[in-house]
């Protein structure tokens, strides 16, 4: 029998981890076991509101029991992390996807660097378990954001990498500074790298990585957050439906996907950030402005694009809808 795409969950914890970071167990609506996940995975969560945001799930992959969940609340969010934290409480349902991974380790792996800042911390939890258990040698360096001291700590001390974890404090008394250069010198050719956290953070390190001679085979990356350009200066463009030959003029200060979806035309999104791939499209013709964090430069050649970013570098495009 094939398994649904979603199935409703239980919230039967809700913790306070930091003042702005909050997780939740989801066990099954129904008390059966939840589907496998890979270490470094996500699941999509439906939030009241109709908000459906991507979370990844930080406890043990051997679990099938229930799923762990870690919430930043987000002092610009555009309302996900607000509502899960304001409005879902212990005993609520949500609606879940099923598990996919864009963080994996491979199979190969021998050892292993683990960096992680803040809530980024949360896929790279699964990730140490993972290895740990298997016995691959690897490091956890986190860094606690400035205004989330100690999240997952408890977490963290529980389990079986808690000794081969070893802690950073921005800004603070003990000012304990990650000092990337030195972590990512003299390592063998077969270490791997993965980091997780914000775009600020995380693209000096991966830039220094590559500088070092760290092969892009190597370098594993989970982005939290993507920087965005503000839309208001935007260019018009037109936009053709190839099964339909409707054409729509996306303005300025919309996405191609939300002006769409206002137009009566779905386009699947999730993170509207450019970072998860969700709202993926091919243009069969017009030349792109590629914006997001995710495509390779192959899918890009082939003329995807993710529409809740990128916009038509050409006055007109064509998509494969």
């Amino acid at each position: 029998m094939q398994e649904e795409a979603s199935r409703s969950v239980l919230v039967t914890k809700k913790v306070v981890e930091a003042h702005n970071i909050m997780s939740f167990e989801l066990v099954d609506a129904e008390g059966g076991e939840l589907p496998p996940f890979s270490p470094g995975a996500h699941v999509d969560v439906t939030i009241p509101g109709g908000f459906v945001r991507q979370y990844s799930l930080c406890n043990s992959a051997s679990e099938r029991n229930r799923y762990v969940i870690g919430v930043w609340k987000d002092a610009n969010s555009r309302g996900g992390s607000v509502a899960l934290h304001d409005a879902v409480n212990v005993g609520d349902k949500l609606t879940i996807s099923l598990p996919r991974n864009r963080f994996r380790v491979p199979k190969n792996a021998t050892r292993a660097i683990l960096l992680a800042r803040g809530i980024g911390v949360t896929p790279i939890l699964s990730i140490a378990d993972h290895l740990s258990a298997r016995g691959t040698p690897f490091e956890l360096h986190y860094v606690y954001a400035l205004m989330s001291p100690n999240a997952f700590e408890p977490l963290i001390a529980a389990s079986n990498f808690a000794a081969d974890t070893n802690y950073y404090f921005e800004a603070s008394a003990q000012n304990q500074l990650l000092d990337a250069a030195a972590l990512l010198s003299d390592r063998p050719d077969d270490t791997q790298l993965f980091i997780s956290g914000a775009d600020w953070w995380m693209d000096p390190i991966v830039n220094l990585a590559k500088q070092k001679g760290w092969s892009e085979e190597r370098i594993h990356i989970e982005r939290f957050t993507a920087k965005l350009a503000a839309p208001v200066l935007d260019t018009v463009f037109e936009v053709k439906i190839a099964s339909t030959g409707a054409v729509y003029k996306i303005p300025g200060d919309k996405t191609v996907s939300a002006f769409l979806e206002e137009s009566g035309v779905k386009i699947p999104t999730s993170c509207e950030q450019g970072v998860c791939g969700t709202c993926k499209v091919k243009a069969l013709e017009g030349e792109i402005d590629h914006r997001d964090k995710r495509l390779t430069p192959e899918q890009r050649a082939e003329g995807y694009f993710l529409a809740c970013v990128s916009r038509g570098k050409s006055g007109h495009i064509v998509l494969d809808l």
